[in-house]
């Protein structure tokens, strides 16, 4: 049987010593974790019809991270990390790409699908593995691509994706509230 044990690599204690070091030393061990481990289990979702999965997975993610560095402080913040996370690293060119258009109803049936499971919210939701779109609005149903949706996030991941060019995005003091706020989560939970 294949392990993926993203967290028994290392010890605790030396898990946080190298969390502690340097934010770029925390910043890509969250990412690559997240890439080299997390990300196995979601991209295998599309091929085998594991929409709602794929949906929690990518959701998880995308907060883990959205959290981190974008830390709105507002409310409804975990809705604005979220789109901020699509918006700076998944968007694509075209409006059918830019999930961040659509992030409320993702975010809202996201939580349907963690919190409440039925909700008449799926009345208005639909997939559609085969449209050639990312997602589209038919009257007033959203048509979501799962597949495009994983493989425009995981693109992100990928090897010059959007996320790993986050030096450029943020100043160095950023980085360092970024690594403090990896260091504080990885230390309270």
């Amino acid at each position: 049987m294949s392990q993926n044990r993203s967290h028994n690599s290392e010890s605790q204690e030396h898990r946080l010593e190298r969390l502690k070091s340097h934010p770029v030393e925390a910043i890509e061990t969250l990412l690559n974790s997240i890439a080299n481990y997390f990300n196995n289990e979601i991209g295998v979702t599309p091929s085998h019809y594991q929409t709602s999965l794929m949906f929690l997975g990518v959701h998880a993610s995308a907060l883990t991270v959205g959290e981190v560095f974008f830390a709105n402080e507002s409310p409804n913040s975990m809705f604005k990390d979220y789109k901020q996370f699509l918006e700076t690293f998944v968007d694509g060119d075209t409006d059918d790409l830019k999930f961040s258009l659509i992030a409320e109803d993702i975010h809202n049936w996201r939580n349907i699908l963690a919190h409440q499971w039925l909700g008449s919210m799926g009345h208005r939701i639909e997939y559609d593995y085969q449209l050639d779109l990312g997602w589209e609005k038919r009257d007033d149903v959203l048509v979501i691509n799962p597949k495009t949706y994983c493989e425009a996030y995981l693109k992100a991941f990928s090897l010059g994706g959007k996320i790993w060019k986050y030096d450029k995005i943020f100043t160095e003091e950023q980085l360092i509230q970024i690594h403090e706020r990896i260091v504080r989560k990885f230390e309270n939970k």
